[in-house]
């Protein structure tokens, strides 16, 4: 599958699609630029990160009382920026213009502070 960044942003300037776009700019997001630089990898690049990662089954609840005991605090931005340690641009999962593409690497970049 390919993200198409131009195609999304014709659809998000297509009038019959304002409440989505609304809702976009609602949380801060006013192109397809910026939602998709949200990205945080695929499995692929996250897959040495999550080596090891205990996985929660309906035999292993392990991880879900875990959860509850940790309701109050928020380490959502610590795991989301050692997440992004294991980025690389994925060339093969975006397509569209060399202009979108080439301001696509660099949110990504500026979000995750590497140079991709």
């Amino acid at each position: 599958m390919r993200l198409d960044v131009d195609a999304l942003q014709r659809k998000l300037d297509d009038p019959a699609n304002a409440r989505v776009a609304q809702s976009l700019r609602d949380v801060g997001l006013s192109s397809a630029i910026e939602l998709l630089g949200n990205y945080a990898g695929d499995a692929e690049s996250l897959r040495p990160w999550l080596a090891g990662a205990a996985i929660n089954t309906d035999r292993n609840l392990r991880l879900q009382y875990l959860a509850g005991m940790t309701l109050t605090t928020s380490a959502s931005g610590a795991i989301y920026t050692e997440m992004l340690q294991s980025i690389r641009f994925p060339d093969r999962l975006f397509a569209g213009s060399q202009a979108s593409l080439q301001a696509l690497r660099a949110r990504i970049a500026a979000i995750t502070g590497k140079d991709l």
